[in-house]
């Protein structure tokens, strides 16, 4: 007998949690594509290896700092001096931080230690590696991470009687068991994909070594003429587009008479390591041709999301140099074109390594030629945001016994993917040389593709006001470089609550400007708030754009490209 699936965790409308919910804070820190060039967390150890060489031959400063943390301690303990604590900082919320003197004291000796922390950095022009290091011990050191000194899981050790000690211990050894790089964020016991995620109807019509092609069925009697092709982030699975119903944006749009198609990415293993930037141009452009024949359209729209948008805009620019149009409009989801402008993103400095450091060509080819594993992206973002997405699951897990909600954005970020060895090397070499500002600069197939503002088609760009890896400012850029016929969209909340952002939540809402001729806060400043979500207004532009309603294909597939079996097909069970 199967064993059922726990009650799922789903939020819309009135259900979306407080904005003090940790669960909502989390999944406003999710996120997806690999943005940062070489970067692997095991690169700390190299850098924390010359931190310790600098601090060996410049013995003055680390005295200096070291002095200057006792006197402040002196200066504590004497009632000279008291740090606050950030007022966003929920770490240290419990009364007792206040109230008793020796959780207080040892709270003012933390907030000391992370000051003298900073300081040494500042004053020793380490650069942001190390100041990224430092600040990830500093998080690793804060006394709420140990349970002698966490007042509350003291006070739930006494209240259960050891029970939540020894559940806290069974979640350690549970995720010990699984190897994985940080504490559970979530209860997976309680999803299935293809019984509670990605479960809308529909088949597989293409199967190649490197995706599947879905196409969903019909959810009313019309449909638009010309069909709608996605294309998910390259790492990171499909189905954030297909959660649950009514938070499935795929299922949205079909419900509003859209063909939709979606492209499932093979989670890539190290046998796959020769798949390049290349391979995923061909592997769009054989989807564009399928959707194109079984939709019978001369062209798609085509959605690109995050990391895939380099990969298809390349392709699209390909096409129109060539003069072929098989692309129609564009939506673009919170992807960055511009890498300078990606590079000025808080925290993003310290894993761009600076492409005119001088680092040997041989050193840099060497670190490109690995491949990312999906242990290591998951380590890699939970690192940008610590305190959300380690330590608030290390206190809750572990010292307070609790066993991770059951949510369903929170479960995709946990089933990750890798990235071939290949694609890291090209994707790298591509943020280096960020070609897509100059005209030509990039060749597909040995052509070089047109300029962005030439492509020949409109484009809705859609960027997140909160999200902290692609941040909204440089995916204003990307609509800009789409040219004159390109319209930015603004949501109001995270990387992945932008996506899922079904109609209903009270605290959604999109910004317009047609303006895009100034910087991004001018944009802002001239922009209109529109409240609700952007899916109606997404599915509004889409239609334009997708020709006269015709009936609805009564099966899947054709002659050439017959259906394989159901949604959501086979490449997304593959893990590793």
């Amino acid at each position: 007998m199967t064993a059922q699936p726990k009650q799922a965790q789903t939020m819309t409308g009135a259900d979306v949690p407080d904005s003090k919910d940790p669960i909502e804070r989390t999944v406003d820190n999710v996120n997806g594509q690999n943005i940062m060039g070489d970067f692997r967390p095991s690169d700390l150890l190299d850098t924390a290896g010359a931190l310790a060489g600098w601090a060996l031959t410049h013995p003055v400063g680390l005295a200096k700092a070291s002095l200057g943390f006792w006197g402040e301690l002196g200066k504590i303990a004497a009632g000279q001096s008291r740090h606050s604590v950030d007022s966003g900082d929920r770490r240290f919320s419990d009364p007792a931080w206040k109230e008793n003197s020796i959780y207080s004291g040892l709270l003012q000796g933390y907030l000391a230690l992370r000051q003298s922390m900073a300081k040494y950095a500042t004053d020793s022009n380490l650069d942001e590696r190390s100041h990224f290091l430092l600040d990830q011990v500093g998080d690793a050191l804060a006394p709420s991470n140990f349970l002698l000194a966490n007042p509350a899981a003291l006070r739930r050790l006494k209240e259960t009687r050891g029970l939540s000690l020894a559940r806290g211990t069974r979640n350690l050894l549970n995720d010990v068991r699984k190897r994985r790089p940080i504490p559970s964020q979530v209860d997976e016991t309680a999803f299935k994909v293809g019984e509670n995620l990605a479960v809308t109807p529909g088949s597989v019509v293409l199967r190649t070594e490197m995706f599947e092609l879905i196409q969903y069925a019909p959810q009313t009697e019309q449909v638009h003429e010309r069909p709608v092709l996605v294309v998910p982030s390259i790492v990171n699975k499909y189905f954030v587009f297909d959660l649950a119903p009514k938070r499935s944006i795929l299922e949205y749009y079909i419900q509003k008479g859209m063909t939709v198609f979606v492209m499932v990415w093979r989670n890539p293993q190290p046998r796959h390591d020769r798949w390049g930037m290349s391979d995923y141009q061909d592997a769009v452009g054989a989807a564009v041709d399928a959707t194109r024949a079984i939709g019978q359209s001369e062209d798609v729209n085509i959605w690109a999301v995050c990391g895939a948008g380099p990969v298809v805009i390349s392709l699209a620019g390909y096409y129109a140099a060539k003069g072929t149009r098989n692309i129609n409009s564009l939506l673009l989801v919170v992807s960055p074109l511009d890498m300078k402008a990606m590079a000025e993103a808080p925290s993003l400095g310290a894993f761009v390594d600076d492409p005119e450091a001088p680092t040997p060509s041989v050193v840099k080819k060497v670190l490109r030629n690995k491949r990312i594993s999906a242990t290591e992206f998951t380590l890699l973002f939970a690192m940008l945001r610590a305190n959300e997405l380690i330590w608030n699951y290390w206190v809750s897990n572990y010292l307070m016994g609790e066993t991770p909600s059951a949510f369903d954005v929170l479960y995709w970020n946990s089933d990750g993917t890798g990235m071939t060895a290949q694609f890291n090397h090209d994707f790298s070499e591509f943020v280096e040389n960020n070609p897509f500002v100059t005209p030509g600069a990039m060749k597909v197939r040995g052509t070089p593709i047109s300029d962005l503002a030439d492509l020949g088609f409109d484009s809705y760009v859609l960027g997140a006001k909160n999200d902290h890896l692609c941040i909204w400012q440089s995916v204003y850029r990307s609509a800009q470089l789409l040219g004159s016929r390109s319209r930015f969209v603004l949501g109001n909340s995270g990387h992945i609550q932008t996506i899922v952002c079904p109609p209903g939540n009270p605290k959604a809402s999109f910004s317009t400007n047609e303006d895009q001729s100034g910087t991004p806060e001018e944009w802002l400043k001239g922009a209109t708030r529109h409240p609700g979500s952007w899916w109606d207004h997404g599915v509004a532009w889409t239609a334009e754009h997708a020709g006269p309603l015709v009936s609805a294909p009564k099966a899947p597939g054709n002659e050439k490209y017959p259906a394989l079996g159901a949604a959501p097909g086979t490449y997304v069970h593959e893990r590793g």
